[in-house]
């Protein structure tokens, strides 16, 4: 009966007038799509250059060409190289000079800067590793050792990253050494366990640590040099989505109204509203313009999880469950769940855009 009373007690959400036939329409989800995929893009490449960007690269270019067609006596070697660059890249002669100057600055510009950013993202790679900083105060009791890591790091870094611009240039989790994470486990099962218990485990702490334990460590090392984090699909997969125990009590995946200050009592006005401002906020992660969370104004952190914030749903499985991520152009609506019973909402209208919090408040009422 349950079925059926879900099939009958639908939400009666009013239809909006999207004029599908209409050119106008066609035309601004035509542009729509096209605004996504160039932001889709831009971020990409963005990501993919950073600390560089694109501006460095013009910047670059504009000097190698004046410097090209400059008079400056001291550097003529540099000059020659230059050209005779042009010369093997088998730019024609027929050209005028400053076409083939724009042509080989171009082309050196973008070498010079990938190897520049291949270089920057080495040394801030290596720098980030540094964990010194996590054991000292603020300023002013910082050594002065950390307070030129700091200063490093911050020349080196780009400038204004998008929300994921700094992943190619974060560290990789270091595989602790075999001893030591040993030690550690048993040193956190001492509060539960016999010393009867802890003298067997420490006999088959030995035991692993002389025979299976090293070849394990060996294939640990691989795993963390071909991914970034070599513990997040486990972790995900293992204590996650194995986890058989109820979502209700046991994961975070709710947020709440205002805890004191009520701005309306009309409950569908609030809900509303925070439909819109979560995707208002999405919009923003789509588009990348958040900004990278940054410890004490120096240490970006990992900021992946966030495109999984939204769009993603869990599927039951028997032993394991999967999450199912989607795109924004296939995500649309979202669910609401009133009195044991879940409903399909649609926020966004025919031009993608999202829909004002009085729609949204309409449609829950209706």
């Amino acid at each position: 009966m349950a079925e059926a009373r879900s099939a009958v007690a639908g939400l009666h959400v009013r239809e909006v007038d999207d004029e599908r036939g209409s050119c106008g329409i066609i035309f601004r989800v035509w542009l729509k799509t096209a605004v996504r995929k160039y932001h889709r893009v831009r971020n990409s490449i963005s990501n993919g250059m950073w600390p560089t960007s694109v501006y460095n690269i013009c910047i670059l270019c504009i000097i190698v060409f004046l410097f090209m067609l400059s008079d400056i006596e001291v550097a003529e070697s540099i000059k020659e190289l230059f050209w005779d660059t042009g010369d093997k890249l088998h730019v024609p002669h027929e050209l005028p000079a400053t076409v083939r100057a724009i042509i080989v600055a171009c082309f050196i510009s973008v070498v010079l800067s990938v190897v520049f950013m291949k270089v920057r993202q080495i040394i801030l790679r290596s720098l980030l590793a540094y964990r010194g900083w996590m054991y000292e105060a603020k300023k002013p009791s910082q050594k002065y050792l950390t307070m030129l890591w700091c200063l490093t790091v911050r020349v080196i870094s780009g400038y204004q990253p998008s929300l994921y611009s700094c992943q190619r240039s974060l560290p990789r989790l270091p595989v602790p050494a075999l001893h030591d994470t040993i030690e550690r486990l048993l040193d956190s099962l001492k509060a539960i366990c016999t010393p009867e218990e802890m003298k067997v485990l420490e006999m088959q702490a030995q035991k692993f640590e002389s025979t299976l334990g090293p070849t394990l460590q060996r294939l640990l090392y691989l795993r963390s040099w071909i991914s970034s984090n070599y513990v997040t699909e486990w972790w995900e997969k293992y204590i996650y989505l194995s986890s058989r125990m109820p979502l209700a009590i046991n994961s975070n995946y709710y947020c709440f109204d205002q805890s004191y200050a009520h701005p309306s009592h009309i409950q569908s006005s609030r809900t509303a509203v925070i439909i819109h401002n979560c995707l208002v906020f999405k919009r923003l992660i789509d588009r990348e313009e958040l900004q990278p969370h940054v410890l004490r104004g120096t240490v970006p952190i990992c900021m992946s999880q966030y495109e999984k914030l939204f769009s993603t749903t869990r599927i039951p499985g028997v032993d394991v469950d999967e999450l199912c991520h989607y795109s924004t152009s296939e995500s649309k609506h979202v669910i609401l769940q009133h009195n044991g019973l879940f409903y399909k909402l649609d926020v966004y209208d025919a031009a993608n855009q999202i829909l004002f919090p009085t729609t949204l408040e309409h449609q829950i009422d209706g």
